[in-house]
């Protein structure tokens, strides 16, 4: 995750203002992360002797670290639309956080939820979506005494509604579908459509063109703002 690199792009002074604070941040929880973890180490001979308080530092100083770089990844997409995160940056980050994911699986859920409280929305059911209700509805079927294990993290993670374990978990994804990618030449998503007889297009923005997946067919892309119409 320190292989980001910083892209001027169009120069946007906001965002090259915001760039600077949240690299500065990244340095901070950098630095704090790599610490703590080699404290606890130093300390123990094994992860299994890690108390719950030092299991929630590691896994705070872990999101905050983590999502500061995916910030700066973001930013560099806003700034330069040609900006690509490279596929060594995403099987690291798969890598790094797929072992946060193993130490929150440690954490009993009453004392996630200290670290990570619950989002304060309330009104789930007049949306049809997830709120602060739904998430404790889980955690109390779970059991709020209770740790999920490396392997039900994911799976909780689509259910706990907080923002920077969404963050997280959606940039995860993110870092799978681009290793699948690399493995069998399509992302989950065309995977997806193929299975379910889905039409799906690529958009090469360099050239101006669009690309249909399935026929490979090429059209030109319209200089037309979508928003407009022609009035005859």
């Amino acid at each position: 995750m320190d292989k980001f690199t910083v892209e001027t792009g169009n120069k946007d002074t906001v965002e090259l203002n915001r760039l600077t604070r949240v690299i500065a941040l990244h340095d901070m929880w950098n630095r704090q992360y790599y610490s703590t973890v080699s404290i606890m180490f130093q300390k123990h001979k094994s992860i299994d002797e890690w108390s719950q308080d030092e299991l929630m530092k590691v896994a705070l100083c872990g999101v905050k670290y983590i999502n500061s770089a995916i910030e700066i990844d973001a930013i560099n997409h806003r700034l330069d639309s040609t900006y690509q995160t490279s596929f060594e940056v995403k099987q690291n980050s798969f890598n790094l956080i797929d072992g946060l994911f193993g130490i929150i699986g440690r954490i009993k859920l009453g004392n996630l939820i200290k670290i990570f409280p619950i989002d304060k929305t309330y009104d789930g059911d007049k949306w049809g979506s997830k709120d602060y209700f739904f998430t404790m509805d889980v955690l109390k079927e779970k059991g709020l005494d209770n740790a999920v294990g490396h392997d039900g993290v994911f799976d909780l993670m689509w259910d706990y509604e907080n923002r920077e374990l969404r963050k997280l978990t959606v940039f995860y994804m993110s870092c799978m579908s681009a290793m699948y990618q690399r493995q069998t030449g399509m992302t989950f998503m065309d995977k997806f459509c193929e299975d379910n007889n889905i039409d799906s297009y690529s958009v090469d923005r360099e050239n101006g063109i669009v690309i249909d997946n399935q026929t490979g067919k090429i059209a030109k892309m319209s200089n037309k703002p979508s928003f407009m119409q022609i009035v005859k």
